[in-house]
């Protein structure tokens, strides 16, 4: 039977239509960012500049307006207050830390077509999305996150006409989306369209992200034509056979072995979670693989132990950005802070935040900020290629 025992679960999916996002992947505000593929992660603290071929000084770095810098810290303040109050992290300012060493190309493109009008901000909008944050639920199964899906919708709004060249929805018009075609660089040009409607159950899709919510895009043999074809398929009910992760209703996973897996109910604090592998319901608990059952995360400066080593051994049981160090839960270090290796973690313990490079956590560099002139340019040379 495959086993989550000890790893971290999901976290409430405040992204495009509810799909779940696993921690550390970046910030939730993706409806912010505008497409499913484009996932924004937010440097708090003003005037982090972010390298970028052709912007900003020497045309190598951009750095946002102070407005636009202040709208970032208020949304990611928002998100980091929830997950203090849901205990994912002993407080507001240890997720302020992942986020204000984190560099990220998505957050820097965004507020680039903010800055050059591409993009607008809606202040009303944005103090009904922070609201919708204050409202949530710390329970996986609570369907308040669509709530915020909703709230958070319209907090930006394009400016580009149908027929507009564009690098991500957040720059067309309402009712428009920015279809790249088959392009899956980490820059591409593309150009705004009406928005499809999401496929009902039965339907053609590409992705989830087409399917109706209570639907998954799933393979299937065609009988008629001999070939597999992707559909929109109905989530499975728990009990139910599922294919594989992620194909349940919303309040369950899929567990088990391949060919073998069915669907089981999230499990509650203090109910078995080690036997079926299933993640435990309430966001700040794990399970324990010595009491079998979900627990409470661990805060910092509590005892803790490993049991084995392995790729979440840096992290176990202990709260968000710390790891079981040394037998105690440690705030995990910052960019500039010094590093080792964790009691024996695999991993490093600056991953979250870069490399830990002769006893220093220094930050990866950072990466190239999509602009419409580089997605031109990178179509131009595309093109030259072909």
């Amino acid at each position: 039977m495959t086993s989550r025992v000890g790893s971290v679960p999901a976290w409430p999916a405040l992204d495009h239509r509810g799909r779940a996002w696993e921690p550390f992947q970046g910030s939730h505000i993706r409806r912010f960012a505008l497409t499913s593929s484009v996932i924004l992660a937010a440097a708090c603290g003003g005037g982090k500049g972010t390298t970028a071929p052709g912007l900003g000084d020497g045309g190598m770095t951009y750095t946002p307006t102070t407005s636009t810098q202040q709208f970032f810290d208020q949304v990611i303040g928002a998100e980091c207050a929830y997950y203090a109050r849901c205990g994912m992290f002993s407080d507001k300012s240890a997720c302020l830390d992942l986020f204000a060493s984190a560099s990220s190309a998505s957050f820097s493109s965004l507020a680039y077509s903010i800055d050059q009008g591409r993009t607008i901000l809606n202040p009303s909008a944005e103090a009904a999305c922070i609201q919708a944050f204050s409202n949530l639920s710390c329970s996986l199964k609570s369907s308040g996150s669509s709530a915020v899906d909703d709230a958070c919708s319209s907090v930006v709004v394009g400016t580009i006409a149908s027929g507009g060249d564009c690098i991500n929805s957040s720059e067309c018009k309402p009712g428009l989306e920015c279809d790249q075609g088959s392009c899956t660089a980490s820059c591409c040009l593309g150009v705004c369209v009406p928005t499809k409607p999401l496929v009902a159950i039965g339907g053609s899709c590409t992705g989830d992200s087409a399917c109706v919510d209570t639907a998954i895009c799933n393979q299937s043999y065609n009988s008629a034509t001999g070939m597999f074809d992707d559909t929109c398929q109905a989530r499975v009910a728990i009990g139910a056979s599922c294919p594989y992760y992620g194909t349940c209703v919303t309040n369950a996973e899929c567990v088990g072995t391949y060919g073998s897996m069915t669907c089981v109910a999230l499990a509650k604090d203090g109910a078995p979670c080690a036997s079926s592998g299933v993640s435990c319901e309430n966001m700040t608990s794990y399970c324990d693989p010595v009491k079998g059952t979900c627990q409470p995360r661990l805060t910092e400066g509590s005892p803790c132990a490993i049991p084995d080593a392995g790729a979440t051994a840096a992290s176990f049981g202990c709260l968000g950005f710390s790891q079981c160090k040394n037998g105690v839960c440690t705030r995990l270090p910052k960019v500039g802070e010094s590093c080792s290796n964790p009691d024996a973690a695999v991993i490093d313990e600056c991953y979250m935040v870069g490399k830990c490079i002769n006893g220093l956590c220094q930050a990866d560099p950072p990466q190239p900020v999509c602009t419409l002139a580089v997605a031109k340019a990178a179509a131009v040379d595309a093109g030259a290629r072909d």
